[in-house]
């Protein structure tokens, strides 16, 4: 055999004449179907995007919604709750908090004056001294600082062995 008799050939003359014609038909359904398959979620990707943007702009514009008296209510129930319990564990670690008079005989300080307000303690009058660092405050100063903070105002060392407890 020469090779001119392989120039002469193609596909057509190895394929059966249907078959020809169902693969022509089978390949252009196949990009037919995957034409349709990209406009048809590229379509749901518009319609989902202006779904948000309405949502959001209507969001936007009522204020937050329809719900806002419901969370507002719901906030400020949580933010009670949380002061009542804090309010009641604050009161739980007071009473372990000595209060002692000043001047009294047994109590050590080195400090003549209450860091917290700058006044000199008078004797007899009823001071904190807090159990880790020894530190005297007027327990007026004290029991109000202790209320936003659980350190020492001069060493800032934690006042309670406070456990996580909730």
């Amino acid at each position: 055999m020469t090779s001119q008799n392989f120039t002469n050939v193609t596909l057509g003359n190895y394929l059966h004449p249907h078959f020809a014609a169902v693969l022509t038909v089978a390949i252009i359904l196949l990009v037919c179907v995957t034409i349709i398959c990209i406009v048809a979620a590229s379509l749901i990707a518009v319609i989902i995007y202006i779904l948000f943007e309405f949502v959001y702009w209507r969001v936007v514009e009522n204020g937050g919604g329809g719900d806002d008296v419901e969370v507002e209510s719901n906030l400020e129930e949580g933010v009670e709750r949380r002061r009542r319990r804090r309010q009641r564990k604050y009161c739980r670690l007071m009473m372990e908090l000595p209060c002692v008079e000043y001047g009294s005989d047994g109590i050590e300080t080195t400090s003549r004056e209450c860091a917290i307000c700058l006044e000199d303690y008078d004797g007899g009058e009823p001071c904190r001294i807090m159990p880790v660092c020894k530190h005297m405050f007027h327990v007026a100063c004290i029991d109000d600082w202790l209320r936003i903070k659980i350190a020492c105002p001069v060493c800032r060392r934690c006042v309670f062995n406070v456990k996580n407890d909730r």
